[in-house]
C-alpha cells in the first residue's frame, strides 16, 4: 500500500484540502472554515478523507498551511503580554522607527501608529547591561528582577517577551530572567529575543519577540489540540508540519513556539506551488498570481527563484524574520465597487467577505462586487455542480451595478461593469510591475501563473496589460496553495550574529563559527527524524557597507573561504539589487547564517499526476459575453467548455470560458488557449 500525503491550507472562508491516496490519485475538495475554532474544519477535512477509505495508519505525511497567527495579530485577539527590557530603554517600543511608513501614509495628517501589543504598565526594566561585543558591562542584579516580574502577579499575563541589550550577541542576562520569570510566573510562556530573531537592530529585534509572545498562547492551544486531535483519528505519522512565511516547513512542536514564523504561512504556500509548476512546465520566470475572494498575492521569482526578504510588516507591526517577497492586494472577488460624492468610481478596499458576499449569491449583499460584474458581463454562470450550494442571480446583480454605478456614472451596465474589472485589473497589474521595476525585471519572458478561486478569470487581461509572454493555469487552481505545501521541504535557519571587518575575517574562525551552526542543525533535525546524510546545508554571511543600515546575504564556501571573492560578491549583488556598487568602501560580517533543508520522504510529487482531458461525452454550450472593444461594449457569442473536455495541443479560440469545480478561467478575444502536456492551460495573444 502507498503512503498518504495530505495537505490542507486554511483560508477565510474555505480549508482547502488535497491528498494522494493509496492508488496514487490526487483528491481534493473543500471544507468551510470554522474561525472560532479553526482546528476544527481541519479535523472535519481529515475525517472525510478517514471515513472516504483512507486507513489513518497510511497517512504518512501531514502538511498544514495556517493563517490563524496572521489573524490574530490582524484582528488583535492575542493573549495579555509583558515585555521586559533593559533599564533605561523601556520607551524603545513605543519609538519605533520615529517614521511613518512609506506610500500614502506619508501624506496622512491623520496617521495613527498601530496599537502597542504591550500595555505600558506591563514594560518590566531590568537593571542589566550587555556591551556590543558581548562583554558584560553590567551584572543582572537577580534578586531585583525577581521583584519586579512578580509585580505582573497581578496583571493576568500569559506572554511575556524579553529582549534585553545586545543579547543577539550574549544571552547570558535573557536565559537569567526566563528561568526567574518561570518561577514566578508559572505557566507563562517566555520568548527570547536571543532565539527568536538573534540579529542587531533594537527595534525590529523587540518588535518580533512581542509579536511571537502575543500570538504564542493562542497558537500554541491551536496546534496542542490538532496533534492530539491528529493522533485520535488514529493517525500514526511524526510527520506533522506548519508551512512557514520562509517558505519550508517546520514541525508542529517548534512552530507551536515560534508562531511569528507562520505569519504568511499561506501565501508561502502559493508561491512554492508555483516554483514547483514553472520548473516541471520547463519555464525559467514566472508570477505567481494567487486571487481569491477578499484579497490577491503576488511574487515574481526570477530563474525559478523566489526572493527571500529579511523584514517585513503586517497592518504596521514589523516582523524581522526571513519571509517570501509576496504583494498582497485588497482585491479579489468580493471586493465592493462604489462611485464617491466626487463622482469617482473606486474598487476596494472593503470586501464583501463570505457573509453577506456578493449580490448575486442572495445573501443580503447590496453593493456590488468584482464579483457581479463578472456575473453580469457572462464571465460566471449558473453550473449544475454547484447548485445544490449557489444559484447566481444575474438579475439582482445587474441591477445592483445600475442603481450604485451606471446611474451616478451616467453609463450603461455593461460599461460600469467593464470599468470596474478595468480597475481592479490595473490595480492588480501595478503592483507585479512594482516588483518587477524594483528588481530591474523585463516581464516580457515572464508566464503568469494564476491560480485560487478568480486568478484565472482576471489572468487574461493582466497579462495583455503587462505584455506578457503568456498565461499559465494550473490543472487545480482552486487547491494550488494547498499543493505548494506537500512541495516544501523542512526548513531551518541557524544565525550567530558577529560583527567585524570583512578584512579581518580568517577561515579558521569562520570554520569554527559554522561547526557550531551544523551542531545546532543536526540536533534540531535529529529530533525531527532526519538522518544527517538527508541534510542539505547553505552558508551565508550577511554582509554590508561600512555603516549602512541594512545587510544582504552571499553564499560561501567555507572550505576554501576566499575573502575577496567574498567581497566581489557581495559588491556585485549589491550592484544588482540596487544599482550601484561602493567598490572602495569597507565591508562588515554583521552574521553567519546556516541554512538546513530535508524533505520528507514522499512517494512522488503531486505535480505528477495529471488529470484526466478529452473527455468526449461533454459538450459545449454558448451564451453571451461583453467585452470592451475600442472603449466599447460589444457581445460575443461565447463557447462555454468544461475543462476536462480540453484535448492537448489542440487550439481553442476566445472569447471562451473554461469551467472546472474549483474555478472558471477566461481567455477573451484576440487570445487562443490550449492544454499542454502536464494539464496546463496555456493562454497566448494571437
Amino acid at each position: 500500500m502507498k503512503k498518504v500525503q495530505v495537505a490542507v491550507d486554511t483560508g477565510g472562508t474555505f480549508s482547502d484540502f488535497t491528498y494522494l491516496d493509496e492508488s496514487g490519485a490526487l483528491q481534493s475538495f473543500k471544507v468551510p472554515s470554522t474561525p472560532a475554532e479553526p482546528e476544527r474544519a481541519v479535523i472535519q477535512g481529515l475525517t472525510r478523507i478517514v471515513e472516504g477509505g483512507v486507513r489513518p495508519d497510511l497517512i504518512d505525511l501531514f502538511i498544514h498551511g495556517t493563517t490563524v497567527g496572521t489573524n490574530t495579530l490582524l484582528q488583535e485577539h492575542g493573549s495579555k503580554t509583558a515585555l521586559v527590557i533593559t533599564e533605561g530603554f523601556d520607551a524603545i517600543y513605543e519609538v519605533q522607527e520615529q517614521a511613518r511608513p512609506y506610500g500614502k501614509e506619508i501624506f496622512n495628517i491623520r496617521y495613527q501608529r498601530p496599537r502597542l501589543l504591550v500595555d505600558r504598565q506591563n514594560v518590566v526594566e531590568i537593571p542589566e547591561r550587555i556591551g556590543s561585543k558581548g562583554e558584560i558591562v553590567q551584572e543582572i542584579d537577580l534578586d531585583l528582577t525577581r521583584s519586579r516580574l512578580e509585580t505582573l502577579n497581578t496583571e493576568n499575563i500569559s506572554g511575556i517577551a524579553i529582549c534585553l541589550l545586545f543579547s543577539f550577541i550574549n544571552p547570558e542576562h535573557e536565559r537569567a530572567v526566563r528561568r526567574i520569570a518561570e518561577e514566578v510566573l508559572p505557566g507563562v510562556q517566555v520568548t527570547l529575543s536571543s532565539e527568536i530573531c538573534p540579529f542587531i537592530r533594537e527595534y525590529y529585534r523587540l518588535s518580533t519577540t512581542v509579536i511571537n509572545a502575543y500570538l504564542r498562547p493562542k497558537m500554541d492551544r491551536y496546534l496542542s489540540q490538532l496533534d492530539r486531535a491528529i493522533s485520535d483519528l488514529g493517525v500514526l505519522t511524526k510527520k506533522r508540519y506548519v508551512m512557514q512565511s520562509n517558505g519550508g516547513v517546520g514541525s508542529i512542536t517548534s512552530t507551536a513556539e515560534r508562531p511569528v514564523s507562520t505569519l504568511m504561512s499561506g501565501l508561502a504556500g502559493g508561491v512554492m506551488a508555483s516554483l514547483g509548476i514553472l520548473e516541471k512546465s520547463g519555464l525559467e520566470h514566472g508570477i505567481s498570481f494567487d486571487m481569491g475572494g477578499t484579497s490577491c498575492d503576488v511574487a515574481v521569482t526570477e530563474g525559478r527563484v523566489v526572493e527571500i526578504r529579511d523584514r517585513f510588516d503586517i497592518d504596521g507591526r514589523h516582523i524581522c524574520l526571513p519571509s517570501v517577497q509576496v504583494e498582497t492586494l485588497s482585491a479579489g472577488g468580493g471586493t465592493l465597487a462604489w462611485v464617491d460624492d466626487g463622482g469617482s468610481l473606486h474598487v476596494g478596499p472593503e470586501s464583501a467577505g463570505a457573509v453577506p458576499g456578493p449580490v448575486a449569491y442572495g445573501r443580503g449583499g447590496e453593493i456590488p462586487t468584482v464579483t457581479d460584474c463578472n456575473v453580469t458581463l457572462g464571465y460566471l454562470g449558473n453550473r449544475d455542480e454547484v447548485k445544490e450550494h449557489l444559484t447566481l442571480d444575474v438579475q439582482a446583480a445587474g441591477e445592483a451595478i445600475r442603481e450604485r454605478l451606471a446611474k451616478p456614472l451616467d453609463l450603461s451596465v455593461e460599461s460600469a461593469a467593464l470599468g470596474v474589472l478595468k480597475v481592479v485589473d490595473i490595480k492588480m497589474a501595478e503592483a507585479v510591475r512594482a516588483l518587477a521595476t524594483s528588481k530591474g525585471l523585463d516581464l516580457r519572458e515572464f508566464t503568469l501563473v494564476a491560480f485560487g478561486g478568480a486568478g484565472p478569470l482576471h489572468a487574461s487581461r493582466i497579462m495583455r496589460e503587462l505584455n506578457l509572454k503568456q498565461v499559465l493555469v494550473p490543472a487545480r487552481p482552486g487547491v494550488t496553495s494547498a499543493l505548494g505545501l506537500l512541495q516544501a521541504d523542512v526548513k531551518h535557519e541557524f544565525i550567530s550574529t558577529k560583527p567585524q571587518g570583512l578584512s579581518q575575517v580568517n577561515a579558521d574562525t569562520v570554520s569554527g563559527i559554522f561547526d557550531g551552526l551544523e551542531q545546532e542543525a543536526f540536533a534540531k533535525f535529529d529530533e525531527e527524524g532526519f538522518a544527517r546524510s538527508a541534510l542539505i546545508l547553505e552558508r551565508y554571511m550577511d554582509l554590508r557597507y561600512q555603516g549602512q543600515g541594512y545587510e544582504l546575504s552571499v553564499a560561501v564556501d567555507v572550505e576554501a573561504l576566499n575573502t575577496q571573492k567574498v567581497r566581489s560578491d557581495f559588491d556585485e549583488l549589491h550592484a544588482k539589487k540596487f544599482g550601484h556598487a561602493a567598490g572602495s568602501q569597507p565591508v562588515e560580517v554583521m552574521s553567519y547564517r546556516l541554512i538546513g533543508r530535508a524533505a520528507p520522504d514522499r512517494d512522488q510529487s503531486v505535480f505528477d499526476v495529471l488529470p484526466a482531458s478529452g473527455v468526449r461525452d461533454l459538450e459545449a454550450r454558448v451564451r453571451s459575453g461583453i467585452f470592451d472593444v475600442d472603449g466599447s461594449p460589444e457581445i460575443f457569442a461565447m463557447p462555454v467548455m468544461q475543462r476536462d473536455m480540453m484535448e492537448t495541443n489542440e487550439i481553442y479560440e476566445g472569447p471562451l470560458v473554461i469551467e472546472q469545480s474549483d474555478t472558471t478561467t477566461l481567455v477573451v478575444p484576440e487570445q487562443n488557449a490550449e492544454l499542454d502536456t502536464r494539464g496546463n492551460i496555456i493562454i497566448k495573444d494571437k
